[in-house]
């Protein structure tokens, strides 16, 4: 559970729920006792009975992209991650892993996701795992992609497969992004992402989200970049995250409260072009939260199981396997998201909490109007 402080109270986001508290509940940041029996009565911290498993596959570990910052990269942008192509055997393998997890959970759902690297540079691997799974589960499949490969006909492939939503990342707008963002081979990716998300959604029923990686430098130009977005894409069919860059060794700087209110606007401009607004939500994990696996896994190509996504490719914290289970160990090897990071809490509690008093304010005007 998380408290943030609104303009005209303190938001608690829980496991179940989202509410407003007024001030009189919550001194030092911290619930009073009538508070912890106010937010105990409406469940806003109940942990919910579980009606899904969550699966992270990494169907290739390479990626066409060298951005400095990303965890899977050292600072100059060379992988630090041996390439690895997921196949058909470790395919089976992840389907016979996930039904004897989902029966010990006592779930039919599965919540799968396609990650990387980039898991488009192998597209034959994820559309075996989407018909793999399909054909013997009910899924909800998403994927996390750069975009450069999501080409119409690669796009329209994936959605047939079962593939219903996909998160893209911009980092910033065109010329910042294109500055980070470039393919191994100096190339621009910003028109192109975009040119691919528009195309895939006027031909299918994909869902897509753009995350924005929030950074000093980019957030004053956050309008400048919804609105190049919105001259290409469907906006109410995209919605739109802004998040931290978390320092993995590219000297990223943190963005502070400041900063916050900067993102804050820009996310009043993109309800007013019409994005959809992704809720902030608690630190829950379905993956890492628990050193047990009993809610998800994350697979590597060859495999092996991690406690997160972020983990993938470190021996030292592999967990187990596909074949084997997880290690008698692995609860001094799990790691959660971000590691040991420090997080950037003084930008994303105050971003949260501005969040939601947009979106409460943008909800009492839809209540009042004529």
């Amino acid at each position: 559970m998380r408290l943030v402080r609104g303009a005209d109270g303190w938001w608690c986001i829980g496991r179940s729920a989202t509410a407003l508290l007024p001030d009189g509940l919550v001194v030092g940041g911290e619930l009073t006792a009538e508070g912890r029996r106010q937010v105990a009565v409406a469940g806003v911290d109940d942990v919910p009975v579980p009606d899904h498993y969550s699966l992270t596959v990494v169907t290739s570990t390479a990626c066409n992209l060298g951005c400095s910052y990303c965890f899977q990269n050292t600072p100059d942008g060379r992988r630090r991650i041996a390439p690895a192509r997921l196949d058909a055997r470790t395919t089976a393998a992840c389907v016979a892993f996930a039904e004897e997890r989902m029966a010990a959970l006592g779930v039919s759902r599965l919540e799968l996701l396609l990650f990387g690297g980039e898991p488009l540079l192998n597209p034959a691997g994820c559309l075996h795992v989407l018909r793999a799974f399909g054909a013997r589960t009910q899924v909800t499949a998403g994927m996390v992609s750069n975009g450069v490969l999501l080409t119409r006909r690669t796009a329209t492939r994936l959605a047939d497969a079962g593939l219903a939503h996909v998160q893209v990342t911009l980092d910033g707008e065109r010329e910042q992004h294109d500055s980070t963002r470039a393919t191994r081979g100096g190339r621009p990716t910003f028109d192109l992402i975009l040119a691919n998300v528009a195309a895939a959604q006027q031909h299918t029923g994909l869902r897509f989200t753009l995350r924005v990686n929030a950074t000093p430098d980019v957030l004053p130009e956050l309008t400048t970049l919804l609105e190049q977005v919105a001259a290409v894409v469907d906006v109410p069919r995209t919605g739109l995250a802004i998040a931290p860059v978390l320092d993995y060794g590219a000297g990223v700087p943190a963005p502070g409260a400041r900063a916050a209110r900067e993102a804050v606007l820009a996310c009043a401009r993109a309800a007013e072009l019409g994005f959809r607004l992704v809720r902030p939500r608690d630190d829950h994990c379905d993956f890492c939260s628990e050193t047990d696996g009993l809610l998800g896994a994350v697979v590597a190509p060859d495999g092996t199981l991690f406690s997160c996504w972020d983990a993938v490719g470190e021996d030292d914290l592999a967990v187990g396997g596909l074949a084997t289970g997880y290690h008698p160990d692995s609860p001094a090897r799990w790691r959660r998201c971000g590691g040991e990071l420090p997080r950037p809490r003084a930008f994303s509690d105050a971003f949260d909490a501005g969040l939601l008093d947009l979106i409460r304010a943008g909800a009492r005007k839809e209540v009042t109007q004529p």
